[in-house]
């Protein structure tokens, strides 16, 4: 993923810039930048984004950004789920994006919050996004969208389409596990493999599900914000998470059943294993019983002076076993 340098990396100002974007917004000095933060126009709008564990960006968020308390607090809060409010005039969507940093999670989900409204857009985040990273690029050569509705649908577009090659990943990862199991029958296959595969569709349908539900939302909100394209690429957004949240499910119950059918094949090889040594037993435990009675050293044992006794014994015990498999096999035992 392409890096780019914040403007104040300590203080926590990554981007500040005016829509659609200007290559000396971003040549400027921190402290410069800083003094620039201001509510900007609808027919220039500002991007400022911060990074959130910041001191100084959370400073300005709850004084100088001019947001209600109760705005700031859900901007700079720490545990979030998708979701959207509006408040008065403008709107708080919290997203959530796949974490594709360097030695991320495979299932890490990561939040980005934003405030619209006609004339700004406010952004936080603690990890880096490659849907921002690429809006800044964007920015840098003047092409980021032009108006804080298009800017926010833009993200859900950005954050649903990068959720593809995660659904795609999984899927190879289960289709091996499952031709595993048909080229050898006699396989276990890799439990804890689906066990990996059923937590991280698990988890990421729990982040997707209000994340749908948010952007369908947002796309029938009727907010000055929102253009009537704003609503339809963020209904085309929530169109595509709505498929990806199919396919975890997809994707968990087919890792269910695979699951069982492991299950059943060791349970059934158990079984079959146990029913063999049971017969093993079964055919022994008369043959145990005859060889114990004739070793005990007692007077008048038979055979103790007869040079034939003991191959009188050892066929009498095959006889034996051999009158037992045939009751086994007449009871269907065997």
């Amino acid at each position: 993923m392409t890096d780019f340098s914040p403007i104040d990396p300590d203080g926590g100002l990554i981007i500040a810039t005016t829509l659609p974007g200007r290559t000396e917004d971003f040549n400027r000095d921190a402290e410069t930048a800083w003094a620039s933060l201001g509510a900007g126009t609808p027919d220039a709008p500002v991007w400022v984004h911060l990074d959130r564990t910041k001191e100084r960006a959370q400073r300005w968020v709850r004084e100088q950004a001019g947001l209600d308390e109760m705005i700031a607090e859900s901007l700079l809060a720490e545990e979030t789920r998708p979701r959207f409010a509006e408040h008065e005039g403008g709107v708080l969507v919290i997203l959530r994006g796949v974490n594709m940093n360097p030695g991320a999670e495979p299932d890490d989900l990561i939040a980005l919050r934003m405030w619209i409204e006609p004339g700004r857009v406010i952004s936080l985040r603690a990890f880096r996004f490659s849907t921002i990273v690429e809006l800044r690029k964007r920015a840098q050569e003047g092409r980021a969208p032009a108006t804080p509705g298009a800017f926010v649908s833009a993200v859900a577009r950005g954050l649903a389409t990068r959720l593809g090659p995660v659904v795609e990943n999984l899927d190879a990862m289960l289709d091996d596990v499952e031709a595993d199991l048909i080229d050898k029958p006699d396989a276990d296959g890799d439990r804890s493999l689906l066990a990996t595969i059923r937590r991280q569709a698990i988890t990421y349908r729990r982040y997707m599900v209000p994340q749908r539900d948010a952007m369908r939302g947002l796309a029938l909100l009727d907010a000055p914000v929102l253009s009537k394209r704003d609503q339809a690429e963020l209904r085309h957004a929530a169109e595509q998470v709505t498929r990806v949240v199919e396919d975890f499910e997809e994707l968990r119950d087919r890792a269910a059943v695979t699951s069982d059918e492991i299950r059943a094949r060791r349970e059934a090889r158990l079984s079959k294993t146990t029913y063999l040594l049971t017969v093993v037993a079964t055919v022994a435990l008369p043959l145990g019983l005859l060889t114990g009675l004739l070793g005990i050293n007692v007077g008048g044992m038979p055979g103790a002076n007869n040079g034939w006794a003991f191959a009188i014994v050892c066929a009498a015990m095959f006889i034996i076993a051999g009158i037992e498999l045939w009751m086994l096999r007449r009871l269907r035992w065997l």
